[in-house]
């Protein structure tokens, strides 16, 4: 072991006052020279940041301040490059693009995503804005229907008795009748054996007239009322039986009457005179005019409020300016399995007799009314599949692209608003496609000028 002597004399020397005054002074000298350097880097050397410059202005090849030029696909305005070279979706080259510098550019896009556009550019495109206002509006469905015969006004004529028509008044489709009028003659054998049953009972009710016997006059009543009722049920006039009543002589045929005013639709043959008939066989069908029935279609999304009696407007393709209003009459039980529609049935008016059964017709069935609701043009609405979107007037050339909720759509070019935009906010209605490419050309550089910032930062 070395002595304590030895120990002492190893200790280096102690430093003097002069000596660590240097020491210090070359220290902060030292560190203030590499200080400086690593600011100004003289050498630009690239690991060295330079003074003044910050994370996104390092990524940028240019000043700041400076324009960009960037490279756009014609044909896809999202695809941006900040070199030439050819469209990954297309494949056709990139055309340059003279691009405003970062801080216009995020000022242009904004967090409130409204895009800037030049007023000069705004009157050049065409941009017309249009307030939302408040007002009532109704759903509409648009439909076509075909006109058919009110059922409820429909004749057929036939007997209830067989027979050989002898002569016919009403020949064919299309001739108008009145009721009472004479339609065809009847020989049926059936019917002239109960006349003269009729005549007999006559005869012997009043042969009993002056009889002391009540019961054989009561007797010759009910035969003779017996009688008379089986020639109504055969639909023999009461004026025919009161005319067999009065002239006593059978009648060999019988004329058939019109039961109703109307116009005849149907005829069973081209010509009815010779014809054996049987009871119940249809041989005329009379319709009255004054009404008619259009059955049309409702898609399957209109369903829940269509309701009977709810109005309808009917128009006609032979002409437009023929607009009558009619009411759903009856809703039918089953929807189209193919078509996924519910036909209904609309009462339509005509008292002029001008429409027919068979025409085509536009029908337009209008809801309730909703009244206080937020309404804007139905032009101005850009629609995707996923979305709804228009654009909000903010005045000085920005504008607010906004996802919108719909409500009702209204007659006409109006439909309701229920979330997105407010009352008296004015909503692009003309060349919003414009607007929505220059939206898109400003989210894209937006984009592309992140990008640029992370991969620098990173």
């Amino acid at each position: 072991m070395k002595s304590d002597r030895q120990k002492k004399d190893s200790r280096l020397p102690t430093m003097t006052r002069g000596m660590q005054f240097f020491a210090l002074t070359l220290f902060f000298v030292t560190g203030a020279a590499l200080t400086a350097f690593a600011l100004l880097n003289p050498l630009e050397l690239p690991f060295l940041p330079e003074v003044g410059r910050s994370h996104g202005d390092a990524a940028d090849p240019g000043t700041a301040g400076e324009a960009q030029t960037l490279y756009q696909c014609p044909m896809h305005a999202e695809v941006i490059e900040d070199h030439p070279s050819d469209c990954p979706i297309c494949g056709m080259p990139l055309v340059a693009m003279e691009q405003t510098a970062p801080e216009d550019a995020s000022e242009a896009v904004g967090h409130d995503h409204a895009i800037r556009i030049d007023p000069v550019q705004v009157q050049n495109i065409g941009v017309v804005s249009h307030p939302a206002w408040v007002g009532e509006i109704a759903r509409t469905a648009h439909t076509v229907g075909i006109l058919d015969f009110d059922a409820g006004l429909v004749s057929w004529v036939n007997t209830k008795f067989s027979g050989w028509i002898e002569k016919s008044h009403v020949d064919y489709v299309g001739q108008e009748v009145r009721r009472g009028d004479p339609l065809f003659e009847i020989y049926s054998p059936d019917l002239v054996s109960t006349q003269e049953e009729y005549l007999r009972a006559l005869d012997y009710r009043d042969s009993l007239r002056n009889s002391s016997r009540v019961e054989a006059r009561r007797q010759a009543e009910n035969l003779l009322q017996s009688t008379a009722e089986r020639l109504s049920y055969w639909d023999i006039s009461a004026d025919q039986i009161e005319e067999l009543e009065r002239n006593r002589t059978v009648h060999r045929v019988l004329t058939v009457r019109s039961p109703a005013d109307g116009m005849v639709a149907e005829v069973m043959s081209e010509s009815l005179e010779g014809i054996f008939v049987q009871p119940g066989v249809n041989l005329y069908k009379l319709v009255e005019l004054s009404s008619l029935w259009a059955h049309a279609d409702v898609y399957e999304s209109d369903i829940s409020w269509v309701t009977e009696g709810l109005p309808a407007q009917v128009a006609f393709p032979h002409d437009p300016e023929q607009i009558v209003d009619g009411k759903v009459l009856f809703i039918y039980p089953e929807m189209s399995k193919k078509t996924r529609t519910l036909k209904i049935c609309v009462e339509v008016p005509n008292e002029s007799g001008q429409l027919k059964a068979g025409m085509y017709a536009d029908v337009v069935l209008q809801g309730p009314v909703l009244r206080d609701a937020v309404l804007i043009p139905y032009s101005s609405v850009l629609r995707s599949g996923e979305r709804n979107l228009v654009f909000v007037d903010l005045g000085h050339g920005r504008f607010d692209p906004r996802e919108v909720k719909l409500g009702v759509r209204g007659e006409g070019d109006v439909v309701q608003v229920l979330l997105g935009v407010e009352a008296g906010e004015a909503v692009v209605t003309q060349a919003q496609f414009m607007l929505d490419s220059e939206s898109r050309v400003q989210e894209a550089i937006s984009k592309f000028l992140e990008r640029g910032t992370v991969g620098a930062g990173e």
